[in-house]
């Protein structure tokens, strides 16, 4: 199997949302709220509350999931890295290069999602609030950005699929 095969449920979840009946406008709310969630520091319930908030307020669960989805593992550790720093600068927090180091080898060697890494975390009541705010803080801007990005993708594709199937 190539890598192209392996690609394809990505390309027809995208083919999904993008082919749905809703407004473009909404798809685009629920994909940013989507990259609010995904980014914010609720990290194990993601997608519970984005199924929620979704069935909740009717918005579409396929771009809400994908925006949530959007932080993968490929991105966390830097994300939440960059959001902690940001919160230690806006709390003024600050903590000894080496404590700092040895939690992040207990999250490399038992897991950033394992009990020991996160009862770590808390238990220095200042780095767990910078990493809280500082995923606020950038979870609420890239949903700024996300918005109206995504919603002039949306409206270029169907803009496009409509021209493709001799509709304007």
């Amino acid at each position: 199997m190539g890598w192209y095969d392996r690609l394809r449920p990505l390309k027809d979840l995208l083919k999904k949302l993008l082919h749905i009946e809703d407004t473009p406008e909404r798809t685009a709310l629920a994909y940013a709220v989507g990259i609010f969630l995904g980014f914010s520091p609720f990290l194990g319930v993601h997608s519970l509350v984005a199924l929620a908030i979704a069935f909740l307020f009717g918005l579409n669960r396929v771009a809400i999931l994908l925006g949530v989805w959007t932080n993968g593992p490929w991105w966390i550790v830097p994300f939440y890295m960059v959001a902690t720093w940001v919160g230690m600068r806006v709390t003024g927090f600050w903590m000894d290069w080496t404590t700092l180091k040895e939690i992040f080898q207990l999250g490399l060697d038992r897991g950033f999602m394992g009990s020991h890494f996160w009862s770590r975390v808390v238990s220095q009541r200042g780095l767990f609030l910078s990493f809280n705010i500082g995923s606020l803080i950038l979870c609420t801007l890239l949903s700024f950005i996300a918005y109206p990005l995504s919603l002039k993708w949306i409206r270029f594709y169907r803009h496009k699929r409509g021209k493709d199937k001799g509709v304007s």
